[in-house]
Parts: structure tokens; C-alpha cells; sequence
């Protein structure tokens, strides 16, 4: 004889979305049964019963042009009542409150058309027609310009720049699976230049661009045209002499174009603000006390939708300071926040950077050169951040990919 062991009744009600969404599938496998010849299909009015979703339904990943959005659901519950039945999933992303057609997934693309708008997301639990319920995601995004990260020559896979003592200005294409392209010199007369960074999508056209300070303090922007080359030069500022780095963290304030964060002789940290056109918004003093730090690279770091400074100390630590894109760093409330070290020993290194992903698994990662000329990838693995924060990320591995960078006057 068979025997079925009864389930509590607590444990009845409570049903993660992420295994409904599996029930959800397979349900639609099954048949219906087969009725006798001639019977008549019973009718009966279907009890309306009470749908509710509990739990924060999260949306985050990376709001730029071409970033991966996620809305994570595994703190989210759906209850219906009286019980019975398994509930079917669905989503809906929304721009500036408009559906977005053919967005039905849990995670969502953005494209260009997203460029400075508001994308939200909800998800609709159905257990029959008249028993649904719905929840909207926390925190809609606003999507930002296309970040450093996208690459520049138009395949969405990192990049390196970098500049030989002649003055080439050279790009390390690579394919996205942790392999180098062939290399392709860019421009000549780049020795003329102090300062050199790549702020991502700067004058809104959807291309990656450069910046370039040169000896007299004048400011110059570069515009890609989105397949390895460039559009125009054109200068967009003056009095830049006092500076002694850029940093390109992308949107820091939240407006949907990309910034520059400046530190001058003095250790204090400005924001830029980008207008999205290739000029600038009124500048902001965010923090002193950068002196002792060196900025090796930004962007959504962590996979979430906080964008990350990554810095070294003079000690040699690497560390962590995240912003929720408000135009401040948001640990403690204070404008040099602190998050936490990644890494330890890296004074060793005579340059370092992030450029996005190299090895093509999601997670940005890190390079650095050492005094011998050897290029190393640090590949990011921020599996274990959601669950433990900073204390919680680790490496993959840290593969050599190049020798002979030591000649190089410049990598950024």
C-alpha cells in the first residue's frame, strides 16, 4: 500500500518565484485528460482568490547602453488563498513607464534607445484567470551612456590602449574569450599628451572616446567612430595643468551620461560631470585625502548596479569604494568612503588598470604590469559578493597574457 507523507501547511504556502517559473514551464508539457465520447465539458465558476507576492523583488546588473539587467527574485514569495494550483511566471520591462515589447524574460538587454531613460521591471504570477498577482522590482535604473568597458572597436569586447615611446597610439583588440587581436596602431603624435583616458561614450553618439590633456593644461576629446578609428579632435577644456589623474567612472550622478573624477596636487577629488554632448556640467569638490591613493580603474565592478572606484593605497592594497550614482561615494555617508581590500601586494605593480572583461564570463577584471614588463589579467569572480559583500570576492586566476609592456609609455 502507498503512503503519502502530509506537507506542513506553512511549507505548502510559501513558493519561491524561481522554482515556479520552473513549474511554470513544465506545466504547459502536460496534456489534458481525454473525456468520454459525447460528454459534455463541466462548467463551473472559477472562486476568486487573494494573490500576493512578499519579499523585495530586486532589479539591478549593469544600467548602461549594452549592460545585462536583472531582476533577481529569490527572496521574492508568491501566496495565493485559498491554496491550490501552481502559479505561471511572467516579466515586464518598462521604459519611462511603457512597456517594452518583447521584454519577457528575467533579464533584459538595454539598448540605445534606453540611453537616459528609466527602466523598470515586474513580475506576474498567475494561478488562474481571475487569481494573478503583480509586484514591481525596487529601484527603477536609469540607463547611462555606453561605458569604457564596451570596447572601441565596435564588438563590445575589451580593449587596451596604450602608447609606445614613439608616440603610436596603439589598441590591444581582444576577442572577448581571453584572447588578443591583432594589434593596431591608432594614432601618431600622442607624445605630446600628459594625461590619456577613456571615459566610455562621452559626446552621446554611442561610440567609446578618448580624452587627452596635453603640456599646456588644454583638455581634448577624440571621438571614436565605433570600428577602431576616429571622427574629430575637438578641445573641451583649458586649466587642466593642476590635475594629476582622470579617472572615467561613468555616470557617478545618476543622469544617464558619462563623468570624469579629477584629483589635483593637492589630493582632492572633483567630479566632472559629462553633459552627454561632449562638454560639462558645473564640478563638484567630493573629497580630499586622495594623495596617498592611485585610481586604477571604474565601472560597475561588483556586477551590480553600483558603480566601483578601484584604488591602490601607498601600502599597496587594493580597495573598494562604490557609489549608488548620487555624485558621492556611499559608504558611511562620507565622500571617501571605504568598502573594503580585494587584494593585498600590489605595489609591485607599476601600472594597473580595468578595462572590462577579458576572459568573456561576465566579471570584470583587472591588469596589471610589473617591472619586468609581464602583463598579468587578475580575472574577477564576484559569485561570493551577494552573499558576503566585500569580504566575499575572490579571483579566478591570474593568467600572464603579455610580455614586453614595460616599454610602453602609457596603458589605459
Amino acid at each position: 500500500m502507498e503512503t503519502t507523507t502530509p506537507i506542513p501547511a506553512a511549507a505548502r504556502k510559501r513558493r519561491r518565484l524561481y522554482s515556479l517559473i520552473t513549474t511554470s514551464l513544465l506545466s504547459g508539457l502536460l496534456l489534458a485528460p481525454t473525456l468520454p465520447a459525447g460528454a459534455a465539458t463541466p462548467t463551473a465558476a472559477v472562486p476568486s482568490r487573494y494573490v500576493y507576492l512578499s519579499g523585495t523583488l530586486q532589479l539591478g546588473g549593469d544600467p548602461t547602453v549594452g549592460g545585462l539587467l536583472k531582476v533577481d527574485v529569490s527572496n521574492t514569495f508568491a501566496h495565493v488563498s485559498p491554496e491550490g494550483g501552481s502559479a505561471s511566471v511572467s516579466f515586464t520591462w518598462t521604459r519611462d513607464g511603457l512597456v517594452i515589447p518583447g521584454a519577457t524574460g528575467p533579464t533584459y538587454r538595454a539598448t540605445s534607445a534606453d540611453l537616459g531613460r528609466v527602466v523598470g521591471a515586474s513580475v506576474t504570477a498567475v494561478y488562474d484567470p481571475e487569481s494573478v498577482g503583480t509586484v514591481q522590482a525596487a529601484h527603477p535604473l536609469r540607463v547611462a551612456a555606453a561605458p569604457r568597458a564596451r570596447g572601441f572597436n565596435g564588438d563590445g569586447t575589451l580593449d587596451i590602449f596604450a602608447r609606445d615611446s614613439s608616440g603610436r597610439l596603439l589598441l590591444y583588440p581582444t576577442d572577448g574569450r581571453g584572447n588578443w587581436q591583432a594589434t593596431q596602431v591608432i594614432g601618431w603624435g600622442w607624445n605630446s599628451f600628459s594625461l590619456l583616458v577613456s571615459p566610455g561614450d562621452f559626446d552621446g553618439d554611442g561610440t567609446v572616446d578618448v580624452l587627452a590633456r596635453d603640456g599646456q593644461g588644454r583638455l581634448f576629446i577624440y571621438q571614436g567612430n565605433g570600428s577602431g578609428g576616429w571622427k574629430s579632435a575637438l578641445q573641451i577644456g583649458q586649466g587642466w595643468q593642476s590635475f594629476t589623474s582622470l579617472i572615467a567612472p561613468g555616470d557617478f550622478n545618476g543622469d544617464g551620461t558619462n563623468d570624469i573624477l579629477a584629483k589635483d596636487n593637492a589630493g582632492n577629488l572633483f567630479l566632472y560631470p559629462g553633459n552627454g554632448g561632449g562638454g560639462w556640467l558645473a564640478p563638484t569638490l567630493i573629497g580630499p585625502g586622495w594623495e596617498r591613493y592611485e585610481a586604477v580603474g571604474a565601472g560597475h565592478f561588483l556586477g551590480t548596479s553600483d558603480l566601483v572606484v578601484l584604488s591602490r593605497s601607498f601600502w599597496g592594497n587594493l580597495e573598494v569604494r562604490t557609489t549608488n550614482r548620487n555624485g558621492w561615494f556611499q559608504e558611511y555617508g562620507m565622500p571617501g568612503g571605504y568598502s573594503g581590500s580585494i587584494g593585498w601586494g600590489w605595489e609591485s605593480m607599476a601600472r594597473m588598470g580595468t578595462a572590462g572583461d577579458f576572459n568573456g564570463d561576465g566579471d570584470s577584471d583587472v591588469y596589471g604590469i610589473d617591472g619586468s614588463g609581464r602583463l598579468t589579467m587578475y580575472l574577477g569572480d564576484t559569485s561570493g559578493y551577494s552573499y558576503s559583500g566585500i569580504s566575499g570576492y575572490r579571483w579566478k586566476g591570474s593568467p600572464v597574457v603579455g610580455w614586453g609592456w614595460n616599454s610602453l609609455t602609457a596603458v589605459f
